[in-house]
């Protein structure tokens, strides 16, 4: 039997081959969208994130008019790999050699981050915003998640360093995405000058996070999805997402670091907050939480609380802290 001179086994291979072809441009072709609508600058989820800040900017207490009435340094950082990062500097009321480093969430502009520089600011810091890679001014095609900004951070701190000098104190704040990256920053050789960090609603895992955000926003199969995004990420952006976890890092923290979370998150689940404290050392790990805040919302629901909290906690005073 044959079929257009073929045999029967060589129309079987061929089936196979066309077969298995077709898997392989399918699997292209999710990635390529998966890496859009997650990965990419600007992407998909990052453009209806912004568009949800955007709508809440009142409730974030966010104000860009704030800016106006101050002066900030753009400088130039070239990270790990070559990539050109532009921090924005605030430079504190009166010469100081504290400084504060402000590290801003997913798909977020440095200017959005008004009310924690004004805190930082109203403490008599020098205030360091960055502009992480893929996002603003600074270079990249891929969002980092922190993990991958976790080693830019490193040469935003070694560029603070030559700025304010030797002997300048430093302590770090993240927001989400910028939360992430800290507590995945606190497991890496930091100098001597890094003396406090603050974590505000930070995810554990950017695999699990990711898998969490298909499976509530879509009917797909969301393990599959975050399986073959991790395999594209890996080939396109240089990093796996499933070894990008801030539990294999906080083990190794070194300075005090203090997790808030608001309970009522629902774009970072509440249980986030538990697996960074219990990975982190017993005698470095502080916690907060908001009864009633959501994702980023600790500060604009209670401010004077929020602020407190932080303000002792730089002083090393975790009598207030649960």
């Amino acid at each position: 039997m044959s079929f257009l001179g073929l045999s029967v086994i060589e129309v079987i291979c061929l089936s196979v081959v066309a077969v298995l072809l077709f898997l392989f441009l399918l699997l292209i072709s999710i990635g390529e969208i998966l890496l859009k609508i997650s990965l990419k600058r600007e992407s998909y989820i990052g453009k209806i994130v912004s568009k949800k800040t955007r709508e809440n900017y009142p409730n974030y207490k966010i104000d860009l008019k704030w800016w106006k009435d101050y002066s900030l340094e753009e400088v130039c950082v070239t990270s790990y790999d070559g990539k050109k990062l532009y921090p924005m500097i605030l430079k504190a009321k009166k010469e100081t050699d504290k400084v504060a480093i402000i590290i801003h969430g997913y798909n977020a502009k440095y200017q959005e981050m008004n009310k924690y520089a004004e805190l930082f600011y109203n403490l008599g810091y020098n205030v360091v915003l960055t502009q992480n890679r893929a996002h603003g001014k600074s270079e990249g095609r891929f969002i980092g998640m922190g993990w991958l900004d976790r080693l830019d951070m490193l040469e935003v701190i070694n560029m603070c360093i030559q700025k304010f000098g030797e002997g300048c104190s430093i302590d770090i704040f993240g927001l989400s995405m910028g939360a992430a990256t800290v507590c995945m920053l606190s497991g890496e050789k930091l100098p001597s000058n890094v003396k406090h960090l603050i974590s505000d609603c930070a995810y554990a895992s950017v695999y699990e996070e990711f898998k969490y955000v298909y499976e509530s926003n879509t009917k797909l199969p969301a393990a599959g999805l975050t399986e073959i995004l991790n395999i594209y990420a890996k080939i396109r952006c240089g990093y796996s997402i499933k070894n990008a976890d801030a539990r294999t890092k906080l083990p190794n923290c070194k300075v005090p670091i203090l997790f808030i979370h608001g309970e009522k998150d629902t774009f970072v689940p509440y249980d986030n907050l538990k697996k960074l404290y219990d990975a982190t050392p017993e005698n470095l790990r502080h916690v907060y939480t908001f009864e009633n805040a959501g994702h980023a919302e600790c500060l604009p629901y209670n401010e004077e609380k929020y602020t407190q909290i932080v303000k002792e906690f730089l002083k090393d005073d975790y009598t207030n802290l649960k």
